[in-house]
């Protein structure tokens, strides 16, 4: 009986912070469709990975945990940021500067299948069982119903832009994969090492390439 009575409250905090997630990651489509109005994509992305990055490593360092020193880690952390931010959020700013924010969201919905479809074919480091990909294609159904239906209708209008925005999808799939890499690292390592490994790389090309925004 105590047991069930302690595992409510989790579960109303863990469905809580889903919720919170699925809103921020949600709303962070429509801030880059504004950001990209004014600002050229490599530059806000830089902004974006760097100040990601910083806060992280002040959250571990308030937690009293320090990133890895070896050069082996940071190369990894350096592969994983080329996956999990350098290319996906410079395509997906790029692609929005003609995709509307809601197709956008849609079409990067679909990294759990490009991870499912890569994970039975290629890695094969767990069972891909069709009640997973009952799972991702539920998922991604929900979103396209929460976000509008009507989103779809832009389709095709810049399919170069949309091209741009699903291989950032494949790229999230493919950094979930390598991301296994990191088993025996505070979770929170991988991450704010593969962001400033990420932002090194995007300042100085921020600096050179500067793609003018439309108009």
């Amino acid at each position: 009986m105590m047991d069930t009575g302690n595992s409510r409250p989790n579960l109303a905090r863990e469905l809580a912070l889903l919720l919170l997630l699925a809103t921020l990651w949600g709303a962070s489509y429509t801030f880059i469709k504004l950001g990209v109005a004014t600002i050229a994509p490599i530059t806000l992305i830089a902004a974006r990975t760097a100040i990601a990055g910083l806060l992280l490593v002040a959250i571990m360092r308030w937690r009293g945990v320090r990133l890895p020193r070896d050069g082996a880690t940071w190369r990894r952390f350096l592969l994983q940021a080329c996956l999990n931010s350098v290319i996906p959020w410079t395509l997906l700013a790029w692609g929005e500067r003609s995709v509307d924010a809601g197709l956008a969201t849609i079409l990067n919905s679909a990294s759990p299948i490009f991870t499912f479809l890569l994970t039975a074919a290629l890695t094969r480091h767990e069972a891909a069982s069709p009640r997973k990909l009952v799972g991702v294609v539920a998922g991604m159904t929900g979103i396209c119903l929460i976000v509008g239906v009507d989103a779809f209708g832009a389709i095709g209008e810049g399919l170069v832009a949309e091209l741009a925005i699903v291989v950032a999808t494949l790229c999230y799939a493919c950094a979930a994969i390598f991301g296994r890499n990191f088993k025996g690292l505070d979770p929170m390592a991988p991450a704010a090492g593969s962001l400033l490994a990420g932002a090194a790389f995007l300042i100085p090309a921020s600096l050179v390439l500067r793609v003018p925004n439309p108009g």
